[in-house]
């Protein structure tokens, strides 16, 4: 109030000293100068009003800070006071468990048998025949991404997914997942497929794979590549049907991977140990055979 106050003093003295200077050059002087000095006590004011402000402040400030430490310094406690408690708690809580297992121990019958015998599958699996040879003696090998395993792949009645570059015409009941360039690592991420079955013949008429092999191939020769890594890294088995064409650039490339070239030879027909094979693999087996009598 006092700051306003002075200013409007000073702003009434120096405009009345202006008006008056015209009739009383001195009188006039006198009240500007007046009106000067009451502005800078208004100025004084003001300062000493933002002076008492900014100390208020302080106080309000320091006053948070204390009550803040102090809140800070109460939580630190109770944690502390809690973790102990939960120590003892811990603590007691082992006691009793090592004497219920010392009185366990103590409590058991004569004799060697057991005082408890825990509840297990090893009962109702010592109630099975034991198979020690065929197929049933062959254990189940899963796929940890499909619901599928070796025993229902080899039952002929099954219909496998299937991924790749072949044609699909000719062959038994599958479900096609033909790649594409550029999705070949995605599609089989997405699809999951049972196998992987690359026909040489189909890639090299392929709209749009058909340059994979040649020279100007290398990056759709590449990516073939990715997928039958990918297909290795996750236990896929990956077949390639070998074509009557002459070999190309990257042919080589493609049959020195780690994809298994058909048709398989009677080694590779022993380690299946007599277990039936599904209608696609059969129907591979005669194309392969028949290119291969082609060649020769």
């Amino acid at each position: 109030m006092s700051t306003r106050l002075a200013a409007a003093a000073a702003l009434v003295l120096f405009v009345l000293g202006a008006v008056v200077q015209i009739w009383s050059p001195r009188v006039g002087l006198t009240l500007m100068l007046l009106g000067v000095m009451a502005g800078i006590a208004s100025i004084t004011f003001m300062q000493r009003a933002l002076q008492r402000r900014l100390i208020k402040h302080e106080r309000l400030l320091g006053t948070l800070q204390r009550s803040v430490t102090q809140g800070t310094n109460k939580v630190h406690r109770a944690v502390e006071s809690g973790n102990k408690e939960s120590g003892k708690y811990g603590s007691s809580l082992m006691h009793r468990l090592q004497d219920v297992n010392d009185r366990l121990k103590h409590a058991a019958p004569p004799g060697n048998a057991p005082a408890y015998m825990a509840p297990s599958s090893a009962g109702s699996a010592s109630r099975r025949p034991a198979a020690s040879a065929g197929r049933a003696s062959t254990p189940e090998v899963t796929n940890p991404f499909t619901d599928e395993t070796l025993a229902t792949m080899l039952t002929p009645q099954r219909v496998l997914s299937v991924g790749g570059v072949f044609d699909p015409r000719g062959l038994p009941a599958l479900t096609a997942r033909p790649w594409l360039p550029g999705e070949v690592v995605e599609a089989l991420e997405r699809d999951r497929p049972d196998l992987i079955l690359l026909d040489e013949e189909v890639l090299r008429s392929s709209a749009v794979w058909a340059s994979a092999t040649t020279g100007v191939g290398t990056a759709l020769m590449r990516e073939l590549l990715e997928g039958v890594s990918w297909a290795e890294t996750h236990k896929l088995p990956v077949y390639l049907l070998r074509s009557a064409l002459p070999p190309d650039v990257h042919t080589a490339a493609l049959r020195s991977s780690s994809a298994v070239s058909l048709p398989l030879g009677a080694a590779d027909l022993e380690a299946a140990a007599g277990a039936p094979q599904t209608p696609l693999l059969t129907r591979l087996q005669e194309i392969a055979a028949a290119r291969t009598e082609g060649q020769a």
